[in-house]
Order: C-alpha cells, then structure tokens, then sequence
C-alpha cells in the first residue's frame, strides 16, 4: 500500500501532542468534508473532566506512527484550567481566552466570588502546567470582562 495514504483506522486512538511536547489526549475522531472529500480536522478526547477538543488540519503538523503531532498549542486546551495565585490560593477556572493570530493576550476567568468574571493578562502569568499559576506580584483588577 502507498505510505503517504493513511486510514482513518491508523489515526483513531492516537495520542495527540501538541508543540510543546504535551499529551493532549486521545484522537476520537476524524472530521472529513463530504464535498471536497477531504479530511478537515480531528477531535482529542482530553480526559473525563475536560471538553472535548475540535483541532482544524491547519493546525496538524504529522499524522505519525504513535501519535499525531501538533504544530501549536492549540488555546482552547486551557479552557477549564484552575488559575492559582503564587501562594497556592484558587482564584477561579478559565472560561475563555483573548488571543491574536499567534499568542494568548489574556485569560478571563470566573469565581464565585466575582459577580463578573476578571481578566488575567498573559505577562501576570508565571508557569503554566497542570493549572495556572500568577506570579507573586500579581494584583486582583476586577475590572469587568
């Protein structure tokens, strides 16, 4: 058989990682548009308490032998992340991210303390793993979404 044909069969269950190196999770399925006939994108399975994850071909740098290699973390990966402070204090979880053709500007997370959600500028950020985590210095602005 040609090997740059590739089944949908060798794709499913495949681990995703993004360009960091992160396991994003399982591939669950594989968009193909009926017209152009034509795959369009595919759909990660992230784990039983997150959102599955819709990621366009645009974004799909390798369909490999292990795993399907992303070209970029996609944003929407931190949808539901907890955000702490530098002290290890919960102040919400990410409902929504601000970004522009190539970088995350800010993170608006929701609280129910907060009657409105607050924005977390990108640069307040310290480390992003597992969770957020702000750096030290980092303010409460509850200023409106």
């Amino acid at each position: 058989m040609n090997k740059k044909i590739i089944t949908c069969d060798e794709i499913l269950g495949k681990e995703a990682i993004d360009s960091n190196g992160a396991v994003l999770g399982v591939v669950t399925k594989v968009h193909i548009d009926k017209k152009i006939r034509k795959i369009v994108g595919i759909t990660i399975d992230m784990g039983i308490l997150k959102p599955d994850l819709y990621v366009g071909v645009d974004h799909i740098k390798n369909f490999g032998q292990d795993a399907v290699l992303l070209k970029k973390v996609p944003i929407q990966k931190y949808k539901g992340f907890k955000v702490l402070t530098a002290e290890g204090k919960v102040l919400g979880k990410v409902i929504e991210m601000i970004a522009d053709d190539t970088h995350i500007k800010e993170f608006v997370i929701k609280n129910k303390e907060f009657l409105e959600p607050i924005k977390i500028k990108y640069k307040d950020i310290k480390d992003i793993g597992e969770s957020i985590i702000l750096k030290k210095d980092y303010k409460i602005n509850k200023e409106k979404k």
